[in-house]
């Protein structure tokens, strides 16, 4: 069984365009998915339309919040790392609308990456004065799928491609079933920012020394996704200059990324901790790959949200890999509208 990961944050995976190529359907079970199947009944509001445009009247006096309704969902993280600004970590979401459409249809906010912020600013209320950048990835990756669910229903459909024998094919998963997959806040780690022991560094030092890590935030995945896109730019030779450079020029994303989340340094028997930005970076760029594993495998276990790896069959040579969950442009279209021989 092999297993494939997305190498990018998956918010940022998403670009905006009105042609579909993929077809997803989500609805992830919390306490606010559990009620996405219902619809408000707006009957008695127009119970008395005898004409066309009497209906048409009626409907377009109603207000918007009546004909789609705000209902709460709870984030994984459940409020914890936000201090007391989401309380519970109870937030309101409701169905997309024309809005959200125009919104990923905008092709400058999808090159820039601010689609998600702006449908956000539609589809989820936050407590006064929170902004929506500020959520963790995995809280944000969650509400993603429940606007898909409550919008669409939950039922995702995806063409896949097999590692095996390279058929692409049609692939249905019931997004329900990611439920059962959601990682909450864990208080036996502490508080934010959390000490992560370096192992290779504790060994050769023969002393414990320390990282202090953060959890990441939507702000930090833009600006993830910007430096990576900057810097292909650069080993394409499209930056300053006219012709395409042969030159191998090394990705320093993975450094930066990696010190965005260390906020401090420290180690047994030397007093108080380093936070200064610059020297953080140094110190990750003598890190051995041990410790770095140690870093990410921290936070990969320990960040809230849902495990979108699932099984994945290929109907042709019967081949089972694991896979994460693709999103598309098309993750916000409805299940149907997948073309296929489109992977």
């Amino acid at each position: 069984m092999s297993e494939q990961e997305s190498s990018s944050p998956k918010e940022e995976i998403i670009i905006a365009s009105s042609a579909s190529e993929e077809a997803p359907a989500p609805e992830v079970k919390t306490e606010a998915a559990e009620t996405s199947h219902s619809h408000p009944d707006l009957s008695e509001k127009v119970k008395g339309a005898a004409t066309a445009a009497d209906l048409l009247s009626e409907i377009v006096q109603m207000a918007e919040d009546d004909f789609i309704p705000w209902e709460e969902v709870t984030l994984p993280s459940q409020g914890v790392y936000y201090g007391d600004r989401l309380p519970g970590g109870l937030v309101r979401v409701k169905a997309m609308g024309i809005h959200a459409d125009k919104i990923l249809a905008t092709q400058r906010l999808a090159q820039t990456g601010q689609s998600i912020d702006y449908l956000f600013k539609h589809c989820v209320q936050l407590t006064d004065g929170f902004d929506a950048k500020d959520l963790l990835s995995g809280d944000r990756i969650f509400l993603l799928y429940v606007l898909r669910g409550i919008t669409h229903g939950n039922i995702y459909e995806f063409i896949m491609k097999c590692p095996n024998c390279e058929t692409s094919s049609m692939q249905s998963y019931d997004l329900n079933e990611l439920a059962d997959t959601i990682t909450g806040p864990d208080p036996s780690i502490g508080e934010e920012p959390f000490k992560v022991i370096l192992p290779y560094m504790s060994e050769v030092l023969d002393r414990n020394v320390w990282v202090r890590v953060r959890l990441l935030r939507g702000k930090d995945v833009s600006q993830m996704a910007n430096r990576q896109k900057f810097s292909k730019r650069v080993r394409a030779g499209t930056v300053g200059r006219k012709r395409p450079s042969r030159d191998i020029v090394i990705d320093q994303t993975i450094t930066e990324n990696l010190a965005l989340v260390i906020t401090g340094f420290g180690g047994d028997g030397a007093e108080g901790e380093v936070h200064d930005e610059s020297k953080i970076k140094a110190l990750v760029d003598r890190m051995h790959a041990k410790d770095t594993a140690t870093i990410r495998g921290f936070l990969r276990d320990n960040a809230p949200g849902i495990d979108t790896m699932i099984e994945v069959e290929c109907p042709e040579c019967s081949f089972e890999y694991r896979a994460d969950l693709p999103i598309t442009e098309s993750f916000f279209r409805p299940a149907g509208d997948q073309q296929p021989g489109r992977a």
